[in-house]
């Protein structure tokens, strides 16, 4: 991805919720080896969002505590919020090791169906300049493909899922 995004809050937040992301997938490879190769991938996609979001906004490599930052005190963001709620959420359970695998998937569509919405209300509607938004939309599309493969990698193994339709219109 070669396109800029204005640097600022919401930008920031979206940093964070690749941040998270990218931890939490990581350790869910090391979690559950069985399933590793997606959450590795998943990981490894997040991370490179966030260093694309970083370098489209021109803004430094420094890192954001992505469970700590409060981005939200002179703007709302309820879906962000939520996404950052289901990543507190699934990093407390890796931590307490009480997590199955079918819980850690259907947690982990719950968060991508969050960024996807967060993305989409909190952020890309605010914006009005036409780079960003375009940079926004392909990264919502990249966000939509991991609620596909997570509900696919469900289906392989039986588990029962709701489908994957973010509460966002259709393009």
């Amino acid at each position: 991805m070669t396109m800029k995004v204005k640097r600022g809050r919401r930008t920031e937040a979206c940093i964070a919720v690749e941040t998270a992301c990218a931890d939490i997938y990581r350790r869910l490879s090391e979690r559950f080896p069985g399933a590793g190769s997606l959450w590795s991938r998943l990981s490894v996609e997040e991370e490179d969002h966030k260093v694309w979001l970083k370098t489209a906004a021109g803004g430094p490599e420094d890192e954001l505590d992505e469970l700590q930052v409060d981005f939200f005190e002179r703007r709302p963001m309820p879906f962000i919020n939520e996404a950052l709620e289901c990543a507190r959420e699934l990093k407390k359970r890796l931590e307490a090791d009480d997590l199955t695998l079918e819980d850690a998937l259907r947690m982990s569509l719950d968060l991508e169906k969050n960024t996807v919405e967060g993305y989409f209300w909190d952020v890309l509607t605010g914006e009005t300049d036409s780079e960003t938004v375009a940079g926004l939309k392909l990264l919502i599309d990249k966000e939509k493909s991991h609620g596909e493969r997570l509900i696919a990698l469900m289906s392989e193994r039986g588990i029962a899922h709701k489908n994957f339709r973010p509460e966002i219109p259709a393009d």
